[in-house]
């Protein structure tokens, strides 16, 4: 991976590590020095054997631990079906200046933060990705999927709250 490619922070960490000072030769002398001074004995191999039934049953109890474990995390998933278009629903229009984007998409309350559920189509300039989206009245937390990376819109209002740990943006829809 090229240095160009890299993201900010993680180039910030490679350029920090490549200011660090090479060590100077009296100092790795030393080090050298002080290890040969060192014995080191090697330490007996442990070694672990078990009963082929013994590592069956170990297998199937951890699988059986894992397969619990999913289950219980997905029954505590909390489904809020996706928003619909109904009767009283506002046509809502999102949009997003990112013309460098290869692929957007809408994510929010109204879909389940469902990242494929609302794919946005790039505007005849080229600059800019549209939705329309049919809304019941109410307060709607939302963000913006650009290859592959949450980010908030920038032209409303920012969500008290970070939703996955990344900035969202609010839509209010009024009643008719």
């Amino acid at each position: 991976m090229r240095d160009d490619e890299l993201p900010p922070s993680l180039k910030d960490a490679v350029d920090v590590l490549r200011d660090v000072p090479e060590p100077s030769a009296e100092w790795t002398s030393s080090l050298l020095d002080a290890a040969a001074s060192q014995s080191f004995e090697p330490r007996a191999a442990t070694r672990w054997s078990f009963r082929p039934a013994m590592a069956i049953a170990a297998s199937l109890a951890f699988v059986a631990l894992g397969a619990a474990a999913t289950y219980s995390l997905m029954s505590r998933r909390i489904e809020r079906p996706p928003v619909v278009a109904s009767a009283g629903a506002q046509h809502v229009r999102f949009s997003l200046v990112a013309p460098s984007a290869v692929h957007v998409t809408l994510v929010g309350d109204f879909n389940g933060w469902n990242p494929a559920g609302l794919p946005m189509r790039r505007s005849a300039s080229g600059d800019t990705w549209e939705v329309e989206v049919g809304l019941a009245p109410g307060r709607y937390t939302y963000a913006f999927v650009v290859d592959g990376r949450l980010a908030r819109d920038p032209s409303a209002a920012e969500a008290a709250h970070d939703d996955f740990g990344a900035p969202s943006s609010v839509v209010l829809v009024k009643g008719s």
